[in-house]
């Protein structure tokens, strides 16, 4: 019954909350569309957001509401530039994790909106916990992890990567911080109503390394994650969340 309810009320959230629909100027080239790759298409990658430690194995599970910040001004002074400088893209999701065999957590998250002006979101996240110090409150991980965007219908990322973290566990406080590789793709609109300067669907591909620092706060079973991923541009990412 809780377990029900805390999702309801997660779920009529992130439906409520900001979401901002991106606009990409006309007339982007090759060098344009890969910055707009970065910015986006790395920005909007899976975050850990969660407890560097495992989540317990068969009997770990979590579930969340986070929003991540995209820097997205810059986007607006390519190609034939915005009237109006595009604002910063805030994107809501919802998050669940799950403990597995052996330190093994999975992660998978959507954004529970519809409408086609919107930012459409989905990935996952494999995450392996092969260190916990017995005397000491530290713990090592790696990450592997795949996402999924449709900005708008006018450009769609396809992002993979893998990161090392480590984090650091007193009492209720928890901090993390590790480096990762990125691979991003996109496949930007063509045609009359299309972003590309050849009037053609094109598609893009750019790899890149990422810096992560976080937190994560318990309150008894519920939590509070903020991290900053550095990638071409700084993403701020916060989850509010609830352990089982």
């Amino acid at each position: 019954m809780i377990v029900r309810s805390f999702i309801f009320v997660l779920t009529i959230a992130a439906s409520l909350a900001a979401q901002a629909a991106i606009q990409l100027p006309k007339n982007l080239s090759h060098d344009d569309r890969l910055k707009i790759l970065e910015i986006v298409g790395f920005g909007s990658s899976s975050k850990i957001l969660s407890d560097p430690y495992p989540l317990g194995g068969y009997a770990g599970f979590e579930v969340g509401f986070a929003l991540e910040n995209l820097p997205a001004e810059d986007i607006g002074r390519l190609g034939d530039q915005l009237p109006a400088p595009q604002r910063d893209l805030t994107i809501s999701k919802l998050t669940f994790g799950k403990g597995v065999y052996n330190n093994f957590d999975f992660f998978f998250h959507f954004t529970p909106h519809m409408r086609p002006d919107e930012v459409v979101q989905y990935g996952g996240m494999v995450r392996w916990g092969f260190y916990q110090g017995s005397d000491r409150p530290i713990s090592l991980s790696t990450l592997i992890h795949v996402n999924t965007v449709n900005f708008s219908n006018q450009l769609t990322t396809h992002t993979y990567g893998i990161d090392l973290v480590g984090g650091v566990t007193v009492e209720s406080l928890a901090l993390f911080a590790g480096i990762g590789a990125i691979e991003a793709g996109g496949r930007f609109l063509g045609g009359s109503s299309g972003v590309t300067d050849t009037g053609a669907v094109e598609s893009e591909f750019a790899t890149g390394i990422h810096t992560i620092v976080g937190a994560d706060i318990r309150i008894r079973n519920a939590f509070i994650a903020l991290q900053i991923d550095r990638y071409k541009l700084p993403v701020f990412s916060g989850k509010l969340g609830y352990r089982f």
